[in-house]
């Protein structure tokens, strides 16, 4: 007679799981098979033609000793009923099943979950982050089947899993920290959805990072930079110089579209996420960067082009930011750079260093008592002031940017 099949999730079903050798209970010391395994007959109503009689589901095991083959028995049977029924583990795919389409639950594969919870919040992200964030998952899922955390759900997911997780993946203790930050965002929102009752990155310690010194690059070697640019690669040039006088970031620039320059009142705006928000701020174009503003504004063929899209031309796409350090690791980094003798420089300083050495000239010139500029390089920079003494009125906003618009670096 046929024994009745246990339902599953999706229409599936399977029979008993049973235990070979059968008659493994009445084996002694002296006499007993070295070969065993559990299994099912799990069935898909998908492959119903490729599998007609069900899917053989088998995990074989071997050993000398009877105790241990009968301990070892008990507990892959128990892990095998888990798996098909309270995780529905559908071993044709090789992946879980699920009745809650889209919808994130605690049932979930782990990292099916991590980018599920990355998927919703991705929208908040910087280009660069997101790239970052999403790069760090698929460094999570290539190493769980290694740790043996293949099949854990997210409702499973302790502390010690992120830990071993982080440390398997060797890095750096810069990369270390700011993989902690990822997974640390990507378990809040999960917590939120009810997938884990805390975030089990909460109680992983930071590593203590030893900060080096960025090396700045120097205004003599800086000149003849933008003379081999002008010369070799204009439209980095171009950049290069807007980049250079605005103090800005480069995700920042690379999101500014026609629509957001005022040239008459020297004025952008740009959108810059401070916290978990985006907030639009304006900011200065200086007398030294004019000139190269409206060179690349009237190359826009209209108001919704980003100023910098392919090739650091006008577009209607924005670029990665990241191709920046790209475009001067590959024209810069390079033995091409000579001064007016010849010589060859060698640049090993980033292409970020020039925000720097941009910021320092401005800090000088604001501390000679002829120039009263106060404050110039933090408001530049839109760096946060360290005592908020309250809201100014937009009048007042918009008085105390005159003076950046009279700065003249030279």
């Amino acid at each position: 007679m046929r024994k009745e099949l246990i339902n599953l999730v999706n229409n599936c079903s399977r029979t008993e799981v049973f235990i070979s050798p059968k008659n493994y209970f009445t084996f002694t010391k002296s006499n007993f098979k070295k070969d065993w395994f559990v299994e099912c007959r799990f069935h898909d109503p998908g492959y119903k033609d490729k599998y007609p009689l069900g899917f053989q589901y088998r995990k074989k095991f071997s050993g000398n000793n009877l105790q241990e083959l009968k301990l070892t028995a008990t507990v892959f049977k128990e892990e095998m009923e888990t798996m098909l029924d309270k995780k529905n583990y559908n071993p044709i795919t090789k992946k879980y099943m699920t009745d809650r389409i889209g919808i994130l639950h605690p049932y979930m594969p782990f990292t099916e979950a991590l980018e599920q919870s990355y998927d919703k919040l991705k929208i908040t992200y910087s280009k660069n982050h997101s790239y970052e964030v999403n790069r760090y998952i698929k460094k999570v899922k290539k190493i769980k089947d290694q740790l043996g955390f293949g099949h854990l759900l997210i409702n499973e997911i302790k502390t010690w899993h992120i830990k071993n997780i982080l440390d398997a993946l060797k890095l750096t203790d810069s990369n270390y920290n700011k993989s902690r930050a990822y997974l640390m965002g990507l378990f809040k929102e999960l917590v939120e959805f009810g997938c884990c009752e805390n975030n089990p990155v909460r109680d992983i310690t930071r590593r203590i990072e030893v900060k080096n010194i960025r090396a700045v690059i120097t205004e003599e070697k800086l000149k003849h930079v933008f003379y081999f640019l002008r010369d070799k690669h204009y439209t980095f040039f171009r950049y290069g110089k807007i980049f250079f006088y605005s103090g800005g970031r480069t995700a920042e620039l690379f999101r500014v579209q026609k629509k957001h320059v005022d040239i008459k009142n020297q004025e952008y705006q740009v959108l810059i996420k401070k916290g978990k928000q985006y907030v639009w701020e304006k900011k200065i174009i200086t007398l030294d960067a004019i000139h190269y503003w409206k060179e690349i504004l009237n190359l826009c063929k209209n108001e919704e082009d980003f100023l910098f899209s392919k090739n650091l031309c006008p577009g209607s796409a924005s670029i990665n930011p990241r191709q920046i350090s790209r475009r001067w690791n590959k024209h810069i980094k390079s033995k091409e750079i000579k001064d007016d003798e010849g010589n060859i420089i060698k640049i090993t300083e980033d292409f970020y260093s020039l925000k720097h050495l941009f910021l320092d000239k401005i800090e000088e010139q604001s501390s000679i008592p002829i120039i009263p500029i106060a404050g110039a390089a933090q408001r530049m920079a839109n760096h946060k002031n360290e005592r908020t003494t309250g809201i100014y009125t937009t009048g007042k906003e918009s008085r105390k940017n005159e003076d950046l618009k009279r700065l003249k670096i030279g």
